[in-house]
Order: C-alpha cells, then structure tokens, then sequence
C-alpha cells in the first residue's frame, strides 16, 4: 500500500513539472568534451598539402588520368579527359579508314565502332556513344582498350564510381597505359551538327534507340581536325594579340561581311521573286511563262523555281497552262496598319512548320533585346518551354547567337554585360570569349544550332535574316529524341528564309534596292541641335497598297457630312501625300490621333481635289 502511494505521490509531481523542466533534461550531453578541434583541421590541411604536393609527380608520366593510379577520379576530369580521348580518336590518321570499315561492315568493325562512338559523344549524343563503347570494349581484345578506357572515364564523369572500378581493373589486366598529346580545344557547333546530318536513330525493341552511320559520315571527321598553323611572313607581322577577342574594328567588318554574305543568296532570290511579281501587277489578265522570264530578265532555269513558290504562297497562280497571274497574297499585305504583313508572314510560317516538322520562330534584335515576334507550332510540332527568359538566354538560345552573330563588338560586349551568361544545362557555354570565338568561326550564312544547351530536352537551329539595319532569324525547335532530324528540318527552314524576305520586301520593310551611302551632311548649331526632333518616317508605298487604298476609299466626304465614325483617308495633293486615320473608338476619353502617312504618291494615285480631300469607305 505504501509503494502504491509513493507510486502515486511521485505520478502527481510528474504532472506537476512544467515543460521547460522536460526540455532542460532533454538536452543531448557533450559525449566529446576534450575533443581538439582545431589540431583535426591542422591535421587535414596537412594531408590535402601532401596530397597536392605528390600529385604533379605521380602525373608527369602520362599526363592523362592513369585507371590503376586515379581510382576514383573527380567528375570535371573525368569530363576534361574524356574529350581529349574522343578528339584524339576522331583525329588520327588512321580514323577515316576505320569509320569506312565500320560502314560498310555493317556496324561490326570494332575500331570503326571506336571512332563511331567518339563521335556520338563529341557531338553531344551520350547514350548512343556508351552503346557503342561497351559493343566495342566487350570483345576483350587488345585493340578496343581505348573503349574501355572511355567507359572509365564516362562512369567517372556521371559519379558512378563502382562502374568506374570494374573498367579500371579489365584496364589494368589488359595493360593498358594512356599516352600521347591531350587536346582540350573547344569543339565547334558546326562539326555537331555535321555529325548528327549522317546519324539515323534505330528503335530496337530489346535495346531502345540506336544511332546508326549514314554513308558519307567519314567526310564529318574533317570537321574535328584542327586547323592548319598559319606561317606569318615576316617576323615583325606575327604578334600576340592580348586575348581571344578581335580588335572591335575587325569584329565588326567582320560582321557585315559575313551579314552580307550570309544574306545575299536568299535576299538575291527574294529580289528576282519581287522582279517577277512587278511582272504580274503590269499583266492583270494573266501572262505566259516565257514573255514572263523575259521581262523579269531572268533565265529558265531561274524562273520555274521562282513560280513554284510563289503559287506556294499565293503571290502568284495560274488561270492556264503555263499562265500565270497575280495571286490573293498582294492584297493581304496592302492591307493597312500591318496586319497584313503580320498575316501573311504567319500564314508562311504555318507552311514552313508543316515541311520541316518543327515548331518555326521569327525574331528580331531591337533595343538591345531579344524579341520573339512570331510563332508557329501545333501538336505535332511543339514549342519550347520558355523555363528561362530569352532575353536572359541568348547565350544558350538558337535564336539569340544567331543574333549575336550579326551584331558587331561593341553591341556584344554589352549584351553580354547586361545577361551574364549563366549555366543552363552540362553543354551551356558560359565563358563569353569562347562563345564569340564559337560564333566568329562559323560559315557565313551558316545555320546556328543550340544542341541541348538551353533546355536538355530540345534541340534547336536558327538562320540569319537580315530585315534592313536590324538583325533577324527565323528558326526552329525540336524534341531531343528527334534530333536526328534537325539537319533536314533546317534545310527546310533555309529555303523559307526566301518567302519571308521577300514579304518584307513587299511592304517596304526592306528597301527594293540596296540602300545608298548616307551623304554627309553639314553639322547644325549647338541651338539647333539642341531643339531638333526626329520626324516621323513615312510608309512606303507600293503599287499594292495604291490597289488596296483606292478600293477602300471611294467616298468623298464633304463639309455637310459629319465627322467620319470609321477609318477615313486624307489626300493632300500639295504635299503628295496621304493619311490614314483609325476609326474613332466608341467610348472612353477624347484622344489625339496620330496618322499613318503614306508618302510619296504620283500625281494621279488617288481622286485629286484642291487641297484637303476627305475618303471615306
């Protein structure tokens, strides 16, 4: 009874403790009260000194990470390594003759399956690089030591270090020491995708994708060699330039020669398709192919592609055999305010989708961003997920190095100042000099590709279009798992760079001809420089919109009439010119409205009347 009661007592001043007394004897004691913390750093610091300090001397010997020695080895080495392997192996002499064999075996060369899968891996595909290594490095002969060794270092590369350990011991059984020359030069976005235009995608039902060589992937490896040292002439002319970068002043001739160049082609065509349009505005019945030509001044062989796109886009068709007239795509564009140009590039960019298979981008460079003006995708073409701003992403975007590459030093430099390029996936680069380095070495005209730098899962492709002063591109995107396709998709694109430009060339965003040097004119007073305003620049008139207007506006408005509710033009004969007015809004606030000028118009153009003359529809 007493124990029951002593039980009781002390269950009673157990619930009498507050929760602080629980908390204070739930303290976790000090099990290592006389522990030196500070002389087990001493002791670290000294093993990793020793460490570094052996290091270079275990090294000397090979240079490259030795399986029996560096075991596990650091991920960025491991990476760093493996692509001296890949570029050593795509590089030798011997390499061609074995991608040829590995060909035309049918895929059962062992050391052509070496060079295959170095390939695979440089440009950018991991997976198909790995099958090939391990169809390889399983024979276990001699000769298919460097697969193994590249199995190494990629289980290294990915931490997957228990991987590592089985190679690096069929490595040692074997023998097998790295030697030779360690080249770490940057590989260009070219070469990629040189190989990826000669990869087809199998899919097995046991092992999944399997990248297979086309014929001709032996003329890739040219890509990857290393461009010949050039001999100066004398020795006063070789010098050291202070870094990677090229003299502002060489940048940016550089860049126009290549906006020239890489713009003539498809400007040059678009500017015969427009030789032959102004053809079919003087034959409003209809003109044969052949009087057609010779008008335009173009040949046969000239012509009929043209007419074949520009039925394609409805700027012409044919009423006959071997007719041809002015198709319903001219009055779109005359349509005032820009919608019809908004709408006709559209409908070419849904044209350009459905041949290329991809969702189709056009965007422009203005005010120092990167503006994605237009788009087309659909369900079997989907766009990209904008994760990341594309402003923010030029660096890594298809759309904005093509950009980049059309504008000079200086516009890049600060770029780049105000987006500092960040790391998006493995493959972003982010050193700004070896991106301009990348992207000065490209081809002029040649595509631009972004190989799973801005999104893992996308790969996309970009070609320049030149819009006037502004830099343009048209591009395109695909999913990863499609990637062999991107080469033929961007041909496709190439051939609609045509269309566009010559749209833009229609409503007068481009000048028909090439513009003239500005001439230099005389330099104004500090007053007048300080009180000159920028007029407002005219539209362009074509003979389309003329058409367009003189359709629209027929009623002459007098002074009985009330003011107009509806979209209205003003002719003034005095200054050759006209002005379109927007209809007046409904509700809301008065509000100013600023025309849109047409200018200059021939005598005659539209209903001529002493000064102001009011049209309404």
């Amino acid at each position: 009874m007493r124990r029951r009661e002593g039980k009781e007592e002390r269950g009673g001043d157990a619930t009498r403790r507050s929760l602080t007394e629980f908390l204070t004897r739930a303290g976790v004691r000090d099990r290592y009260p006389h522990y030196d913390l500070g002389a087990a750093e001493a002791r670290l610091l000294r093993a990793a000194r020793g460490q570094a300090a052996a290091a270079p001397s275990r090294r000397r010997a090979y240079g490259w990470s030795d399986p029996a020695r560096d075991c596990p080895l650091d991920s960025e080495r491991a990476r760093r390594d493996l692509k001296a392997v890949c570029l050593a192996a795509v590089c030798t002499p011997k390499a061609e003759t074995q991608l040829t064999a590995f060909v035309e075996s049918g895929h059962t060369d062992l050391a052509g399956a070496v060079v295959f899968g170095c390939l695979l891996h440089l440009a950018g595909l991991r997976e198909g690089a790995r099958f090939w290594w391990q169809f390889a490095a399983g024979s276990g002969r001699a000769r298919t030591a460097p697969a193994a060794y590249c199995l190494f270092l990629d289980h290294s590369r990915r931490g997957e270090h228990h991987d590592a350990r089985i190679w690096a011991r069929e490595l040692g059984r074997r023998g097998f020491r790295p030697n030779g020359r360690r080249d770490l030069r940057e590989v260009r976005l070219c070469a990629q995708a040189t190989v990826l235009r000669y990869v087809d995608q199998l899919d097995d039902p046991d092992l999944g994708q399997v990248p297979l060589p086309r014929p001709g992937l032996p003329s890739a490896l040219d890509a990857f060699r290393p461009a010949p040292p050039v001999v100066a002439q004398s020795p006063e002319r070789t010098r050291l330039g202070a870094g990677p970068l090229r003299h502002p002043a060489l940048a940016s001739a550089a860049r126009d020669g290549r906006a020239r160049a890489g713009t003539s082609e498809a400007l040059a065509q678009a500017r015969r398709a427009l030789a032959v349009v102004r053809v079919l505005e003087k034959h409003p019945l209809g003109v044969r192919a052949g009087q057609l030509g010779r008008e335009a001044g173009l040949a046969e062989a000239e012509l009929w592609p043209l007419l074949a796109m520009l039925c394609e886009e409805e700027y012409a068709y044919r009423p006959g055999a071997g007719v041809y007239a002015r198709g319903p795509a001219l009055d779109r564009l005359a349509a005032p305010g820009g919608s019809g140009l908004a709408g006709q590039l559209q409908r070419t960019l849904a044209m350009a989708r459905d041949s290329a298979g991809a969702a189709v981008y056009l965007s422009r460079y203005a005010e120092g961003e990167v503006r994605i003006t237009q788009m087309a995708d659909g369900p079997g073409a989907p766009p990209v997920q904008e994760w990341v701003d594309f402003k923010a992403a030029a660096h890594a975007s298809a759309v904005g190095k093509c950009l980049l590459t059309q504008l000079d030093h200086d516009l890049r430099r600060d770029h780049v100042a105000r987006y500092r390029p960040a790391r998006f996936t493995p493959r972003t680069i982010t050193d700004s000099r070896v991106l301009f380095n990348a992207l000065d070495a490209l081809a002029p005209g040649a595509p631009v590709f972004d190989l799973r730098e801005y999104s893992p899962g996308v790969v996309c492709s970009a070609v320049p279009i030149a819009t006037g002063d502004a830099a343009g591109s048209l591009a395109l995107s695909l999913p990863a798992n499609r990637a062999h396709r991107l080469p033929e998709a961007t041909e496709a694109l190439r051939r609609k760079a045509v269309p566009v430009l010559l749209a833009l060339l229609l409503s007068g965003a481009i000048p028909p001809d090439a513009p003239a040097a500005p001439a230099v004119a005389e330099a104004p007073d500090a007053g007048e420089a300080a009180t000159a305003t920028p007029l407002p620049r005219p539209s362009h008139v074509t003979p389309e919109t003329l058409r367009h207007l003189r359709s629209l506006f027929r009623t002459p408005l007098t002074r009985a009439t009330p003011s107009p509710a509806g979209p209205h033009l003003v002719s003034d004969t005095a200054a050759e010119a006209a002005y379109f007015f927007d209809p007046r809004p409904e509700s809301g606030p008065p509000r100013l409205a600023l025309p849109l000028t047409f200018a200059p118009l021939t005598p005659g153009s539209l209903p001529q009347s002493e000064g102001l003359l009011i049209l309404g529809t």
